[in-house]
């Protein structure tokens, strides 16, 4: 990371979208040590500033892991919650290698931390529900009810989303560890069902703060409540269909334009929804030139060096384009692995796609034809039970450690050998 201010809330987290699902987890490490800083640093940070326990990290950081909240407005300067997004990244580590002794030794004593300040930083509100308060909605503001501009509530939707799958991930995590019994981890079992739910807003989107307030500025660059469904995992097709078609209908009130983390955000939440024909209009809204003498006259697209435009360039977007287009091609659970559920047929009509990774340590390759499957090959290096899904149809599947399975359109197993 560059010495500097580091905006951690996306700019940081897209940088290493792409590190799990495109094979590249050893990339993961520096980060890895860098949230390690920040957890000695947070600790103090916690309980100087909040009385807490555990650790926190704000939205702003740099090369000496500062972790403490920034200097200016509230809408921008005040967000506790940049470390519980940061290790969301240890538990995705984990579901993409399994490898027990990483999640024993690394990733649950920071998740474990994580945990223990945001149960702190939870209060009882309304209904016995739990939020947070202060809270705001990263960068954006609303209309109050005397009708003037705001940016400080309670429980923005960002903020219980990341909580939710912090506290999700602790579970998780202490069932794999066979630490379900701990104090702390029956206090997070606890506190999951009170949390502040995601709402839908009398329009049909999905609610942004805990109110249904106005939105001065629906065209907002910034999709942070839809984090539940990518890179969260609390809204998905299968099991919150009504929230999907809020999370659907938000993104289209959001619109296109919006700098280049912007348009490689909403092609991952338009795939995470099965929608190819959105996620391709936001791929190639991401390719439109942009010439650098009159940027400003533009927001998004990219550069003649294929660099992507914020205006000016920012990385994070190359970055998380290519973990966007993964997720266009492969999703996947530890359970369940779905092939091109979200390919856009008739554009990307004949293709191959050639080491991905998925969920339970399986690489993934695929080739098809005509818009349609016509190959998938899958090896893992652990034992693996797995739901295939592909066009309508689901097969379930055995691989041993060190073989390689060949499927075809059908999902029948057509082939198997051993890697050398």
């Amino acid at each position: 990371m560059c010495v500097g201010a580091q905006h951690l809330n996306i700019n940081l987290q897209m940088n290493y979208w792409p590190a799990l699902p495109c094979n590249l987890h050893e990339c993961q490490e520096p980060l890895f040590d860098y949230i390690s800083s920040l957890s000695v640093n947070g600790s103090k940070t916690a309980q100087v500033n909040y009385d807490a326990r555990g650790w926190v990290a704000h939205q702003v950081s740099d090369l000496w892991a500062k972790t403490s909240p920034d200097r200016g407005e509230a809408v921008w300067a005040l967000w506790p919650m940049g470390g519980a997004w940061l290790c969301t990244h240890l538990w995705e580590h984990y579901t993409y290698n399994m490898d027990k002794g990483f999640l024993e030794k690394k990733a649950y004593p920071m998740l474990e931390g994580c945990a223990s300040f945001l149960l702190d930083w939870l209060i009882e509100g309304k209904g016995g529900f739990l939020e947070t308060n202060p809270s705001t909605s990263p960068e954006h503001t609303f209309i109050a009810p005397d009708g003037k501009p705001a940016s400080v509530s309670y429980s923005s939707t960002m903020d219980m989303s990341i909580i939710r799958e912090i506290f999700s991930e602790v579970v998780s995590a202490a069932e794999a560890l066979g630490k379900s019994g701990d104090d702390l981890v029956e206090r997070v079992r606890k506190a999951l069902p009170r949390l502040y739910p995601t709402k839908i807003a009398r329009d049909g989107s999905i609610m942004e703060w805990a109110q249904d307030f106005e939105d001065p500025e629906v065209h907002h660059r910034h999709v942070s409540h839809l984090f539940g469904l990518f890179p969260g995992h609390t809204i998905t097709v299968e099991r919150t269909p009504d929230l999907c078609k809020a999370a659907d209908y938000t993104l289209h009130k959001r619109g296109e334009d919006g700098p280049g983390w912007s348009t490689t955000w909403k092609t991952a939440l338009w795939a995470r929804l099965r929608n190819s024909e959105r996620a391709y209009t936001m791929v190639k809204h991401l390719f439109n030139l942009v010439d650098p003498d009159h940027e400003g006259d533009y927001e998004g697209g990219i550069y003649s060096n294929l660099f992507t435009a914020h205006p000016p360039f920012q990385i994070d977007a190359n970055f998380g384009f290519s973990a966007a287009v993964a997720e266009m091609l492969v999703q996947s659970t530890v359970k369940d692995l779905f092939l091109l559920p979200a390919l856009p047929r008739d554009k990307w009509a004949n293709g191959c796609v050639k080491g991905l990774k998925a969920r339970g340590g399986v690489t993934v390759n695929i080739c098809w034809t005509e818009g349609d499957l016509h190959e998938v090959g899958l090896w893992s290096k652990n034992q693996n039970s797995l739901r295939l899904h592909c066009g309508g149809i689901t097969t379930a599947v055995k691989m041993s450690s060190g073989k390689v399975y060949t499927f075809n359109k059908q999902l029948k197993c057509v082939k198997t050998y051993s890697l050398p």
